[in-house]
């Protein structure tokens, strides 16, 4: 078995890469920018750059998309989610996969979704083998946080907005703008946007970056793949559909939700990660930063985590 990332998709290298790592399957990676990244961020990965003749493949597209990408008709492939966002309500995300096509999924969450969205395919659950992955390296990924950079002695707020996707989820080009403005001294705001964020507006953010150059406590992230090592330095999430929001449920620490298009959180199935933090509208920005008091969802977020991650399970597992 081999994992596959055929493109530049950077947004699959922290899914693919600790999977592969754990189960003790190599990586192909097609793209040197992504054996670049790859071999400088997961210490123990194989990573091999080629596609190696009638392997079934893991990867996080769906079967029909890989055989017609890489004219290979009869390749055999097992799917692994890339993160576990609310997205898919209103877009075909899991429709793609086939009845026959077995599916590694996190938990009982994400099965339920699946059985909804009348998606058929086999199930396998793993839980949440990226925050197993980073436990098993923690010496490893503490120099990597030390390589950041960020400024010390101050609270660390993680802004990690989703890309302009077909649901029009983004809440980044509005909502930054009043994030850096409202930014008290005492607060570093760590910008991640979403990789296919970056690859459709390189030039727009890279002046962005410029602008904000003197603001030393704003440090935009725009190639770090492993998120749990960022995660675990941050005091608080900020974000609005992207699938880190789940991630950081395991540190039990202050939410906030951006809503850009003023959707119902109460009635709206796609923002069902809204329940656990605050939702923040535009003038309510410029108090974001002293909202830290985390009682009230303590309990909420506990029971989301263990509902999306099972909690039981060990990698590698036995695959027939």
């Amino acid at each position: 078995m081999h994992g596959l990332i055929y493109d530049e998709s950077f947004h699959y290298l922290d899914h693919l890469a600790p999977f592969c790592a754990l189960m003790g399957w190599p990586l192909i990676a097609l793209e040197p920018a992504v054996t670049e990244r790859a071999y400088r961020y997961y210490p123990d990965l194989k990573v091999i750059d080629a596609l190696p003749p009638l392997t079934p493949i893991v990867a996080c597209e769906p079967r029909s998309l890989l055989r017609a990408a890489l004219n290979a008709p009869d390749l055999q492939t097992f799917w692994l989610p890339h993160g576990n966002s609310d997205k898919g309500w209103k877009a075909p995300f899991f429709e793609a996969l086939q009845e026959s096509e077995p599916a590694f999924v996190y938990g009982e969450k994400m099965i339920d979704f699946m059985r909804e969205k009348k998606t058929l395919a086999k199930t396998i659950r793993v839980g949440n083998f990226r925050w197993a992955y980073f436990q098993k390296h923690k010496h490893f990924y503490t120099q990597t946080q030390i390589e950041l950079g960020l400024p010390q002695g101050r609270k660390n707020f993680l802004y990690a907005p989703t890309w302009d996707d077909s649901e029009n989820n983004c809440s980044f080009w509005h909502a930054f703008p009043l994030l850096a403005e409202n930014l008290p001294e005492s607060c570093n705001l760590i910008v991640k946007w979403h990789p296919n964020t970056y690859r459709l507006h390189e030039a727009r953010l890279e002046r962005m970056i410029g602008q904000y150059a003197n603001r030393k406590n704003i440090v935009f992230i725009s190639d770090f793949p492993p998120i749990y090592p960022l995660l675990e330095i941050c005091d608080a999430y900020i974000g609005d559909m992207s699938s880190i929001g789940y991630d950081f449920l395991k540190f039990s620490r202050p939410m906030f939700f951006l809503n850009p298009q003023k959707r119902d959180a109460q009635t709206d199935r796609g923002l069902y990660l809204h329940r656990c933090g605050r939702e923040i509208h535009p003038h309510q920005i410029s108090s974001l930063f002293s909202l830290c008091d985390n009682r009230e969802f303590t309990e909420i977020q506990r029971k989301t985590y263990d509902y999306t991650f099972d909690t039981d399970v060990t990698l590698p597992l036995v695959i027939s």
